[in-house]
């Protein structure tokens, strides 16, 4: 029987991308109130957040897709 190896995932930034974070982390890292991230949502702006328990919670890599969206527009 072969070894065992212990596989790493390739992209480590995906793999940290599809944590969920709050609304408050969303807001800090696009520098917005929770109240203007709410509108982003309510624009279509950014997805609809997920409810977990009674939290509410955003995927990291929505909020990295609508910076990247933000940057490429500039252009």
């Amino acid at each position: 029987m072969p070894p065992i190896r212990n596989i790493e995932p390739q992209n480590t930034m995906e793999h940290t991308e599809d944590r969920l974070i709050s609304l408050a982390q969303a807001g800090e890292r696009l520098s917005l109130s929770k109240r203007a991230i709410y509108r982003l949502i309510a624009k279509g702006d950014l997805p609809r957040p997920v409810k977990v328990g009674g939290a509410t919670r955003l995927y990291a890599s929505d909020i990295t897709h609508y910076l990247v969206n933000l940057k490429s527009a500039r252009k």
